[in-house]
């Protein structure tokens, strides 16, 4: 493999030299556009039964109710690395592939409503 593909396509999801704090739809412009690119996207998960459980579960009589509530609401915070398969503009969503998870269960789908930040090419783009 020639050196030149080896500096210019070859990026690793989790490294990154710098960080840039930008707007959540240039965060997803960079997600959309990302190619066959690897990444790493942080965002939070759809709320479920277990997830509200466990954080009431965990909570004492000192627990802030509003700290609290806001943990439930926004659902459990994952971090993923994949790589981009198809974006969904009208749903808002975009299809990708995990690869931490087991081969055959592994198509994924972030909704671009609950992205905090991704890695991408050496940047880390977080989240106003």
């Amino acid at each position: 493999m020639a050196t030149d593909i080896l500096n210019t396509e070859m990026n690793s999801g989790l490294v990154y030299d710098k960080e840039e704090k930008t707007t959540r739809a240039d965060v997803i412009d960079k997600i959309k556009f990302a190619g066959e690119c690897v990444m790493t996207v942080n965002f939070n998960k759809k709320v479920d039964h277990e997830h509200i459980k466990s954080v009431v579960d965990s909570a004492d009589k000192k627990t802030d109710l509003k700290k609290l509530s806001k943990e439930i609401i926004n659902g459990k915070e994952v971090e993923m690395t994949c790589y981009l398969m198809k974006t969904e503009n009208n749903l808002g969503r975009s299809l990708v592939m995990d690869l931490n998870a087991p081969h055959g269960k592994n198509f994924r789908q972030i909704d671009h409503r609950t992205v905090n930040s991704v890695i991408f090419k050496g940047m880390k783009y977080i989240v106003k």
